[in-house]
């Protein structure tokens, strides 16, 4: 057998061999696409809020919920932002251990410790935002990773965006002695 011969014979059953894996990765995609999926991460839209009389919401009023974490660093952008946003909805700013020790605006409430609800509303992870219209039933729950997503919130509920750098009405910064044991 000559020197070409043995590369022709080589380079087809690379071919086969190739072919083979190829049609081994098609039917296992076709086979991960069919399978069922895994449930979504927290509450469905529609649903009643559950413990809403616990959030103090007004009447007649969507409220927005925000879960975050005092070690979190981009909880403290989002609850920055939201502390100088004085025409949004009532909000509610929940922590899971301690709160940050801050002077809230007239329209939101600082909780802390409320590692129950964060189960109650399967929070997966901080920021998160739950807004809650005023019939009492959940309009949008997810993740809220920047101040954008909360300005989209915040007018999703019928507020008003405030230009936290605007002259008189900057946000209060967040300083490592907010993130001290309350």
């Amino acid at each position: 057998m000559s020197f070409e011969t043995t590369a022709l014979l080589v380079t087809w059953v690379a071919i086969v061999l190739l072919a083979l894996v190829v049609a081994g990765l098609v039917r296992q995609v076709h086979h991960l696409t069919r399978a069922p999926r895994t449930p979504d991460v927290g509450l469905t839209t529609g649903m009643p809020a559950p413990d809403l009389d616990r959030l103090a919401p007004e009447p007649g009023r969507p409220t927005l919920l925000l879960f975050l974490g005092a070690e979190c660093p981009a909880c403290h952008s989002v609850f920055e932002e939201a502390l100088g946003q004085t025409q949004a909805p009532p909000t509610r700013a929940l922590f899971f251990d301690d709160a940050l020790d801050v002077t809230p605006p007239d329209n939101m409430l600082v909780l802390a410790d409320q590692g129950d609800l964060f189960q109650t509303y399967q929070v997966p992870a901080t920021p998160y935002a739950v807004l809650i219209g005023a019939d009492g039933r959940i309009r949008t729950a997810e993740p809220v990773g920047s101040v954008r997503a909360l300005h989209a919130l915040i007018v999703q509920a019928g507020g008003r965006v405030v230009d936290s750098e605007a002259p008189g009405e900057p946000a209060p910064p967040i300083t490592d002695a907010d993130t001290a044991s309350v």
